[in-house]
């Protein structure tokens, strides 16, 4: 260990509790892929935190949700998490990350939308047009991701979903682009994003009062 590294939470409790916080309300699968630990143990960890008041758990549909004090005790963790120099060294890849985001979402827009109208997904070029864009801004994500992987492992998670969601894409699974709750590269890239906000401690109102659209 170098001096002055920090040594972090790296369990799977920390894991459970911060993948909830990042979709804010999942069933189990989406959880046990996000947190990287057997099946086993991430729903020992939801239990606890259920029990422990940080979680609730809607039993008809099977969806965890993280609560208000859940969110305070991950406020409280994530800060041990990045001690030290660890979100000085991440916010150059945030800073790299803003301008991508931004054509990122004016594409999502052109995706939707074609000739000021609902994108029907007719005019097979026009989408063909959409994807190779795409692929360019995933070029440069997943290198903006490595440099923030390279400070904390977790956001390499980001560039495998982003890249899945890419290949069913061109597989021709038009919802894999923009769909909501369904792993879309919109949807994995929403959660990159609230990753850094949380990490760097950015609300999200100051980041936009920051002069950077959402």
């Amino acid at each position: 260990m170098t001096t002055g590294e920090t040594v972090l939470p790296d369990t799977a409790a920390f894991d459970v509790l911060h993948t909830l916080v990042i979709k804010g309300m999942a069933t189990a699968d989406p959880l046990v892929a996000g947190a990287g630990h057997d099946r086993g143990r991430v729903l020992a960890e939801l239990e606890k935190l259920r029990a422990d008041g940080l979680a609730t758990h809607m039993e008809r549909r099977g969806l965890w949700r993280i609560t208000a004090e859940g969110r305070e005790r991950h406020a409280a963790l994530i800060a041990d998490d990045l001690a030290g120099d660890a979100r000085d060294r991440l916010r150059p890849g945030y800073e790299r990350f803003l301008p991508v985001n931004d054509r990122f979402k004016e594409l999502c827009t052109r995706w939707q939308l074609r000739d000021g109208a609902t994108n029907d997904h007719t005019n097979a070029a026009y989408d063909r047009a959409r994807v190779a864009e795409l692929g360019a801004v995933h070029d440069e994500a997943v290198e903006v991701i490595g440099g923030l992987a390279a400070v904390r492992p977790r956001f390499g998670a980001y560039a495998d979903g982003l890249t899945g969601a890419l290949a069913r894409l061109r597989d021709g699974d038009h919802k894999a682009f923009t769909g909501v709750l369904c792993d879309s590269y919109h949807d994995v890239w929403m959660e990159l994003h609230r990753d850094l906000l949380l990490s760097l401690g950015i609300e999200r109102e100051a980041e936009e009062r920051a002069g950077t659209p959402r």
